[in-house]
């Protein structure tokens, strides 16, 4: 005889630690292995609810996962770093991304210290290279970042560009 348990979205993960709760409690090593496999399989769930499966409290859970936690952030903070420089509005970014339209509010507004950190990289001395590998970012990423402001001029000198002679022809009004 076979029982079929119907899990209405619930995490497989989370309903066979919900049932491991009780005489045969979870030991430590089991639920943060199992808190953090469930949260890589959905971001998008909380603490609380990853805690009341396993039967650990909020901060265990957060203490679990920190670093995956940032990780996903991160990863979302470059995915609308990118949208933003490609001017796709916010509805779209968050539509496309699964998100609340206030969460890209938010995270567009730390986006001015996400460039700071790789322009102050620069300014130290750090190769485009160095940086992107260091923050995990693509070159070109990094590049339109200390490119931006920049005169084309000054974009060609960046980049290593050589000056062709029709850049420099200075056409005089002829007539």
């Amino acid at each position: 005889m076979v029982h079929i348990i119907t899990l209405d979205g619930l995490d497989p993960l989370l309903y066979a630690a919900k049932k491991a709760i009780g005489p045969l409690q979870l030991t430590e090593e089991e639920a943060r292995t199992t808190a953090r496999r469930v949260y890589e399989n959905n971001p998008r769930l909380t603490s609380f609810e990853i805690g009341q499966a396993i039967g650990r409290s909020r901060q265990a859970v957060d203490a679990y996962i920190a670093d995956l936690r940032a990780t996903f952030q991160m990863d979302l903070d470059l995915k609308i770093l990118r949208m933003n420089g490609l001017h796709i509005p916010q509805e779209r970014m968050a539509n496309r991304l699964g998100v609340l339209q206030q969460t890209i509010s938010i995270h567009l507004q730390k986006m001015p210290e996400l460039a700071k950190l790789v322009n102050t990289d620069l300014s130290k001395g750090f190769t485009v290279s160095q940086v992107a590998e260091k923050h995990g970012w693509t070159e070109p990423m990094v590049w339109s970042i200390a490119l931006e402001g920049k005169s084309d001029l000054d974009r060609f000198k960046a980049l290593n560009w050589g000056l062709r002679t029709w850049d420099l022809w200075n056409w005089n009004d002829c007539f």
